[in-house]
């Protein structure tokens, strides 16, 4: 049987609780990233292997390199400063230094460092990211994906798809933050030059917002803002090169924090608009921002570079 021909772009096959999300992107000839498929589904007492196995049934994505996301728990995400030691002996030195930052047992788990760009602190040695994934959780998705198989080309973490869409709306030679809200908590990233340098998770996620009451909103709200302010100034005493043009929101419908946003933050703010930057045509139910804000991280999964 021939095998078929490589499909260009990354199709991002990803699970977020007992929902499983699916987006392929390739880019046209002009370089602007155009959704080509989209599927959103849940299910309830089959596993993700199985859903993964009925996505495979009809070997519609035979030939296409598979992405997908660890999910909260499975993996830590350090930015640590890099060791003062020959490029050959680092990798064995943040492993040492990781013994005493990560929660799981060292042995247990698989480790990579992300240098950050000089450009982000001219004149210094630039700190880096350390991503650090337990291996049963490597292994589990491995086989899952060889099992329905589907060809799994990368394992990636939630910050770095979030930072795929962030730079798509950054302005050149101006840093970008962008703000997204989950179900359980939200997170801040702050991307320059297409590179993740700096980012920030709240335990106050949509589902908190969303089923509270008014005063109990604007309790949250307060405590948001806080967390804000004091990460955008630790931003702007780290990177001090960097000015940020703006910060981009994802946040749940009619929570109210716009308007505390614009009463507080001294940073300019917009709404994202996934359309701005995407051809969204071929799914037009994702022209809803509430919609977008559900499927932004397997969309920036999606987005991933095949070179990258």
């Amino acid at each position: 049987m021939l095998k078929k021909k490589p499909v260009s772009g990354m199709l991002a096959i990803c699970q977020h609780g007992q929902r499983l999300d699916l987006a392929h992107i390739q880019r046209n000839s002009a370089g602007l990233p155009v959704l080509k498929k989209w599927q959103s589904e849940s299910f309830s007492a089959n596993s993700f292997a199985a859903q993964l196995l009925g996505v495979a049934h009809d070997k519609q994505f035979d030939g296409y390199q598979c992405v997908t996301l660890l999910n909260a728990g499975e993996y830590q995400l350090i930015q640590v400063d890099a060791p003062d030691v020959p490029e050959s002996e680092q990798k064995e030195a943040l492993r040492w230094r990781l013994k005493d930052l990560v929660d799981y047992p060292i042995d247990s788990v698989v480790y990579d460092a992300i240098p950050l760009p000089e450009s982000v602190v001219p004149g210094r040695t630039p700190p880096l990211f350390a991503a650090v994934a337990q291996i049963s959780a490597i292994k589990s998705l491995a086989s899952d994906f060889h099992s329905a198989r589907l060809q799994l080309t990368t394992i990636d973490l939630p910050e770095f798809a979030i930072r795929n869409v962030a730079a798509l709306f950054e302005e050149a030679n101006r840093g970008l933050a962008f703000l997204i809200f989950g179900e359980q908590s939200a997170l801040l990233v702050f991307t320059y030059g297409g590179e993740l340098f700096s980012l920030r998770r709240l335990d106050i996620g949509a589902a908190q917002l969303q089923g509270a009451s008014v005063e109990r909103r604007e309790q949250l709200a307060e405590r948001i803002v806080l967390e804000l302010q004091r990460t955008l100034d630790g931003v702007d005493r780290q990177f001090s090169a960097i000015t940020l043009s703006r910060m981009m929101l994802s946040i749940p419908a009619d929570c109210g924090l716009e308007e505390c946003f614009r009463n507080n933050l001294y940073v300019h703010f917009d709404t994202v608009d996934l359309s701005e930057v995407i051809d969204l045509t071929s799914a037009p139910e994702l022209l809803d921002r509430e919609t977008q804000r559900l499927a932004m991280s397997t969309i920036g999964a999606a987005l991933r570079q095949e070179e990258a």
